[in-house]
């Protein structure tokens, strides 16, 4: 019970913010690794490493493609959390929880793949 009050007094503002700061590092290490490593596409070409293509497709990947697989991801959770609110409410604050799980795994994945090299 504790836990949910905790989650409850977390505002939907302080997630945003730590959404764009994990979003900002996810980005630099993306592109760090970007200039390191190429990378195959799903046409079977080659993107060399640091082209502007492959920062590009990154780039919109981590800020278009992941949030939109996690909306539905969260629209399907959404359904079984705290049914006393509002859908609408529910979906944001799930949203935003589900975005700062991700983002943050990725944060260490990239953060390792980057310390390793």
């Amino acid at each position: 019970m504790e836990q949910n009050q905790k989650l409850n007094n977390i505002t939907n503002k302080k997630l945003f913010l730590v959404f764009i700061v994990l979003l900002v590092l996810n980005s630099i290490c993306l592109i760090n690794l970007a200039g390191k490593n190429g990378a195959h596409n799903l046409d079977g070409s080659y993107s060399e490493a640091n082209s502007t293509e492959l920062i590009a497709n990154v780039l919109l990947g981590i800020t278009l493609a992941i949030p939109f697989v996690l909306a539905l991801l969260s629209a399907a959770i959404n359904i079984f959390v705290n049914k006393k609110q509002s859908y609408r409410k529910r979906f944001i604050k799930t949203y935003l929880v589900t975005l700062l799980i991700v983002y943050a795994f990725f944060l260490i994945r990239y953060s390792m793949l980057i310390f390793s090299n």
